[in-house]
């Protein structure tokens, strides 16, 4: 039977597992990582110092999630190349089991192995496959994915040393299901691992951990650029910062500039740092970003605020030229009818078609925002509509999102930041209304074009009436639905 407790053999410091799973431990005296056998304690190695990345627990915490109790026995550091995220480690019910716990976009995703599950080979998947894991259903892939293991600490069911570099893929199935197909270093049998998603406000936590001074002091986030004090808003769940002095964009884990841009001369319309409620929930506006497109030789811009609520995790407000605001939130990959995609896709009831295909950039970031975020990055974005509402699928060379939107007055924007109603957020046109679902959209490089003719039309009806010709210009010519809807993200 493998010990439970020894002395390091690299310091000679006590060491102890609190779990029969565990197979290393972090020596917490000289970050040597000490591995149990049958027949004692060895050494594999030392890991590098942790990074004081953003997280919400630490190792040596209790709490419960959903209800179910659970202590953080160890911590995963992993980086894809942008930088570290964590991968907690965690006891369940009192040590009967044990399970893997992940904080991303406001939600937290937890699994456990499950064992026999036939997987397919890591070179067959592609994103947005469907991939039947036995009694758990059937999946849908929304990132293929490696990441090299950075450092550690605490208590893991594994040995791999820093450097070791893992294959996965993250599923989604219906009703919150969430699956990571793990390959680890290829070399091995894969490992299913399966669970939920949980919204952050199902989680309790008793913070018995050690905490670092940087994490227990700080309400304010310091800019590495010009040194300017920039409140926290959204505790340690941030990852990129936006500086409200300089522009700088900087890492909040490693603080350092990422990028330079202008400081921001004019306020935007609902303040970053501003809090407003409307359908039910209290929002805090997190970040401004403003985001473009290139169709034929104009480029297209609009606006985008991320807000945070606890309960519903990440939303983002969205201020179109052209459509006028809109509220958008995510879509699980799994809840979608992809079957005639491109060309069509089905979200519950209702089905959205095409409506362009272009490259998205960042080109301006203010506030905290809880990705890699850097000025310049692009995605692949697909935008659908049906009548007044859309979905938009953005893909980078790893990982597909989708979220869904849907029209909301200015009025109610004010209302809720109050801000005023005749404030600057009000000189867009609202958004657009009727269409159904198979109305004609005119893209967005192509609205000037349709203004004009519409100004065409308007001198022709002027002209026919002065002659008594009677003009007539059917309101449907060419479009179905008796709208023309120009523009939106």
């Amino acid at each position: 039977m493998p010990v439970a407790q020894g002395n390091c053999p690299s310091c000679g410091a006590e060491v102890r597992f609190g779990l029969g799973s565990s197979l290393s431990v972090i020596c917490s005296y000289c970050n040597a990582t000490v591995v149990r056998t049958d027949r004692g304690l060895s050494n594999l190695g030392k890991v590098a110092a942790i990074a004081e990345t953003p997280s919400l627990i630490a190792v040596g915490d209790q709490g419960s999630l959903a209800g179910r109790p659970f202590e953080v026995l160890g911590r995963l550091q992993l980086d894809y190349g942008l930088g570290p995220w964590d991968e907690y480690y965690v006891a369940f019910d009192h040590g009967a089991a044990w399970g893997w716990l992940a904080y991303a976009q406001g939600r937290w995703h937890v699994t456990s192995a499950v064992p026999g599950v036939p997987l397919p080979a890591y070179g067959e998947l592609r994103l947005e496959q469907d991939v039947a894991l036995g009694q758990l259903g059937e999946f849908r892939i929304a990132e293929i994915n490696q990441a090299r293991v950075r450092s550690a600490e605490g208590e893991l069911p594994g040995a791999d040393p820093p450097g070791t570099v893992f294959y996965y893929a993250d599923c989604y199935g219906r009703n919150d299901q969430f699956a990571t197909l793990d390959y680890e270093d290829g070399k091995r049998a894969p490992t299913l691992y399966s669970g939920y998603v949980f919204a952050e406000d199902q989680l309790r936590v008793t913070a018995l951990g050690p905490r670092s001074t940087h994490r227990v002091k700080t309400t304010h986030l310091q800019c590495p650029n010009c040194g300017g004090e920039v409140p926290k808003l959204s505790g340690d769940r941030a990852e990129r910062l936006g500086c409200p002095y300089c522009g700088a964009v900087s890492d909040i884990t490693e603080r350092r500039v990422i990028a330079q841009q202008e400081r921001l001369l004019q306020m935007p319309d609902v303040p970053v740092g501003g809090r407003g409620r409307f359908d039910d929930q209290e929002y805090l506006c997190l970040a401004y970003l403003r985001r473009s497109s290139q169709f034929d030789s104009e480029r297209y811009t609009w606006e985008e605020y991320l807000l945070f609520a606890e309960s519903v995790g990440y939303r983002w407000l969205i201020k179109d030229p052209e459509t006028g605001w809109s509220l958008a939130s995510a879509v699980s990959p799994a809840d979608l009818e992809l079957r005639l995609a491109p060309g069509r896709v089905g979200l519950g009831t209702r089905s959205y078609r095409l409506r362009n295909e272009n490259t998205v950039r960042v080109d301006y970031v203010l506030g905290e925002v809880y990705w890699k975020c850097a000025v310049g990055e692009t995605v692949l974005s697909r935008d659908y509509i049906s009548g007044n509402r859309g979905l938009s699928r953005e893909q980078t060379r790893n990982e597909v999102n989708w979220s869904s939107w849907a029209p909301v007055e200015w009025a109610v924007v004010a209302s809720a930041f109050d801000l005023q109603l005749d404030g600057p957020g009000s000189r867009w046109p609202g958004p657009i209304s009727g269409g159904g679902a198979d109305f004609d959209e005119i893209a967005p490089g192509q609205a000037g074009k349709a203004v004009m003719l519409l100004v065409i039309l308007v001198v022709m009806i002027f002209l026919g009436a002065l002659q008594g010709g009677g003009v007539f210009v059917s309101a449907g010519s060419g479009l179905r639905g008796g709208g023309v809807y120009f523009g939106g993200k």
